[in-house]
């Protein structure tokens, strides 16, 4: 049966109401007598006050007109981007010019970046030698809690109970340092999180924390990058050492640095309760937000992001904090995650592949212009796409999502975002245009104030006028 045009739209409005209600009943709980502790919303709950029932519901064939009306906004956009284009990325995949180029190309900023994940061959064997860490083998093998394959964990074991690095063969620590890194190939997110057992061994100190920080920080900006949120362990506690790096590392090398604190998926609510009112005493230039991450495929954002998000949203709300909110969601697990991110209040979603499962809510996130943190080569490394050709960064672009590449692990993943650029450019038909967008993207939906965004995006710009005007001189000669 053909979908009518007004009753889909009819329907499409109800919907967008009871998300608006959902969030609502999210901020009501979160200043109840019974908060989220005692009281917290049920998946029941939840999705019963989300449905449409009766004839409100969303059939099969208004599905499939909205899904036909975005690859209708798709291609529109696709020629647009073609005939805004002042540079041929046709003809550049054609002469194999595309590494050179991205090497050329200003990035803008990077929203979605784990410190700890960006360790590189060179500075963590220099760190590790430096500190000749003492392995308790056991605890270690315990620590990867069966993430790493048989062979691995069987090789670990015959180190025995404790060995120093500084005493294992030569052989032995080449392979101990290939732990701190992914193995070729794809792997399950049980395997990339074995790999942060390891890298805590590379870091003794503050000192040694900076030469990671300052090591990515200088790749990052040889490579065209101006600014850098890193989501990590953000606390009362260490919040001065972490605002230490950020103005040794604009000084020192002009890159504009900030944080969002990290909650994790495993952590239970208590201690969700615990970091989050601390964190609303905090008031740092450099601290901008908050960010969930962890292995989506058994912590649903609303089950393990409900009591952190809910109370930063209404803290939010009443003026009483100025956190904005990114989260990991629609990597991996539940195709529900991303809706409900949104419905937590999350302002941008880190990865979001999934929301392509969702048209309805891909349609409320196209409405609201909802960014979307991008990292290509985590997602294929990680299985949340089996082919590259098949990621929707660009299928989310075009229907008006600011979309922005980063590196997520870069380090882990042995990539950077010169990586990333290749990749979107060989996978998929993305145009010269939609790169620009991507790296003005950045800017504009990172977590800086707007003073900072505003001197930042007019950087972005003089560096590709001058990209562009080279680019314009080279092509001519």
């Amino acid at each position: 049966m053909p979908c009518d045009a007004a009753i889909l739209a009819e329907k499409l409005a109800r919907q967008w109401e009871r998300y608006e209600a959902a969030q609502e009943l999210l901020v009501r709980r979160a200043v109840a007598e019974r908060p989220f502790l005692e009281n917290p919303v049920s998946r029941q709950e939840w999705e019963s006050l989300l449905a449409l029932d009766g004839e409100l519901a969303f059939t099969e064939s208004d599905l499939r007109e909205l899904r036909s009306r975005q690859r209708a906004r798709i291609e529109a956009a696709r020629a647009k981007a073609l005939r805004e284009s002042v540079i041929d990325l046709a003809a550049i995949r054609t002469r194999g010019e595309v590494s050179r180029f991205c090497e050329r190309l200003p990035k803008g900023a990077m929203l979605h970046v784990h410190p700890s994940g960006t360790l590189n061959r060179v500075t963590a064997e220099s760190l590790v030698r430096r500190n000749d860490p003492l392995l308790e083998i056991p605890e270690l093998i315990a620590d990867t809690e069966g993430g790493l394959y048989p062979d691995e964990e069987a090789w670990l074991g015959a180190l025995g109970g404790q060995a120093r690095f500084s005493a294992l063969s030569a052989g032995d620590q080449e392979r101990f340092l290939s732990f701190f890194f992914l193995p070729p190939g794809t792997h399950p997110f049980t395997r990339f999180d074995a790999v942060f057992s390891f890298i805590g061994f590379a870091a003794d100190d503050a000192e040694d924390r900076f030469q990671i920080f300052r090591d990515f920080a200088e790749r990052a900006v040889r490579e065209g990058v101006s600014y850098v949120e890193f989501t990590t362990g953000v606390r009362k506690e260490s919040l001065p050492q972490f605002e230490l790096i950020a103005q040794r590392l604009e000084a020192e090398l002009g890159l504009v640095v900030r944080f969002n604190s990290s909650f994790s998926r495993r952590s239970p609510p208590d201690k969700h309760a615990k970091q989050v009112e601390s964190l609303l005493e905090l008031q740092s230039p450099f601290l901008v937000g908050i960010d969930l991450l962890g292995n989506e495929t058994e912590a649903p954002a609303l089950e393990t992001a409900q009591l952190a998000y809910g109370t930063v949203l209404s803290a939010v709300r009443s003026g009483r904090s100025r956190l904005h909110r990114t989260q990991h969601a629609g990597e991996l697990g539940d195709p529900r995650n991303p809706r409900d991110a949104l419905l937590l209040g999350a302002e941008r979603l880190g990865h979001g592949v999934k929301l392509e499962d969702d048209p309805v809510t891909l349609e409320y996130a196209a409405l609201r212009a909802t960014p979307i943190e991008i990292n290509l080569i985590s997602n294929l490394r990680l299985r949340a796409v089996e082919d590259m050709r098949n990621h929707p960064f660009l299928r989310y672009l075009r229907l008006g999502l600011p979309v922005s590449l980063s590196t997520d692990d870069e380090g882990i993943f042995e990539s950077d975002i010169n990586r990333e650029c290749e990749t979107a450019i060989t996978s998929s038909d993305v145009t010269y245009a939609e790169l620009k967008r991507m790296a003005l993207n950045s800017i504009d939906t990172s977590f800086a104030e707007s003073t900072d965004k505003a001197r930042l995006r007019e950087k972005v710009l003089e560096q590709f006028r001058r990209f562009e005007s080279e680019y314009a001189a080279s092509a001519r000669n």
